[in-house]
C-alpha cells in the first residue's frame, strides 16, 4: 500500500554526504521508492550497504505507526481509551510494581553497575536476532561513526555476521572490540572489511 508520506532523518544526509554523486543519487531514489511504495529496488553494492541501514530505519517507523493505528482502532471499538483503574491503596497491591524502563523504541536497557558500565548497557544491542541487529546498527552508528561509515569500511557487518560474532563472544566483547578498533586511528584506515576486523581483533584478544 502506497504512503502519502514519510520520514526523513538528517542523519541520513550525514552518513551519505561523502559518498560518489552517483551513488548518492542512486540511495536518494531508493529511499523515496521505498518510503512511498515500500518496495525495495535493486542497488549495488555500496548503494545497497548504506540503503540496509537506512531501511531498516523506515520499517521502524512504519511498524510503531501500524501499533499506534492498531491501538486507536481497539480503542475505538471498545467507545475511547480504556478507563484507568483506581488506585489501589500502598499497603495492599494486588501487582509488583513493574520498571519503568520502557520506552518507545522498545528497547531492553539494563541498569548499570555500581562502577558506571555503560558499555554493557550499551551492549545490549547484541541479544535477539532481527530487531537485536537493528539494536546493534543503532549502537554502532552513535558509538562508532568512523566503523559505521561505508567510505571507511565498504564491507559492513551483514544481520548473517552478527549472529555469528554473538556465536563466539559476548555483547560487550563485540561492543569492547569496535570501540578499540574506532579509537585506533594509527590502524584502523587499514581495513575495509568490518566484520573480518572485529573478528580477527576478537581472536586475538578473547581468544575463538
Amino acid at each position: 500500500m502506497e504512503r502519502n508520506s514519510f520520514v526523513f532523518y538528517k542523519e541520513w544526509k550525514d552518513a551519505i554526504v561523502s559518498l560518489p554523486k552517483d551513488v548518492r543519487l542512486e540511495i536518494y531514489e531508493a529511499i523515496i521508492e521505498y518510503g512511498i511504495s515500500g518496495k525495495a529496488p535493486e542497488l549495488k553494492q555500496m548503494s545497497s550497504i548504506a540503503f540496509s541501514f537506512i531501511k531498516a530505519d523506515i520499517d521502524r517507523n512504519i511498524q510503531r505507526y501500524e501499533r499506534i493505528v492498531e491501538r486507536n482502532r481497539e480503542n475505538g471499538k471498545s467507545g475511547g481509551r480504556p478507563k484507568t483503574k483506581p488506585k489501589e491503596t500502598q499497603r495492599n497491591p494486588t501487582k509488583p510494581k513493574e520498571t519503568l524502563n520502557d520506552n518507545d523504541n522498545d528497547n531492553d536497557i539494563k541498569k548499570e553497575s555500581p562502577n558506571g558500565d555503560k558499555k554493557e548497557a550499551d551492549a545490549s544491542s547484541c541479544s535477539q536476532t532481527n530487531n537485536d541487529y537493528q539494536k546493534f546498527q543503532d549502537w554502532l552508528t552513535r558509538k562508532a561513526p568512523y566503523c559505521s561509515n561505508i567510505k571507511n569500511f565498504p564491507s559492513q557487518i551483514t544481520e548473517t555476521e552478527f549472529m555469528k560474532l554473538k556465536e563466539k563472544y559476548t555483547g560487550k566483547q563485540i561492543a569492547e572490540t569496535i570501540e578499540q578498533i574506532e579509537n585506533r586511528k594509527d590502524l584502523r584506515k587499514r581495513y575495509t572489511n568490518l566484520y573480518r576486523t572485529v573478528l580477527n581483533w576478537a581472536k586475538k584478544e578473547y581468544g575463538s
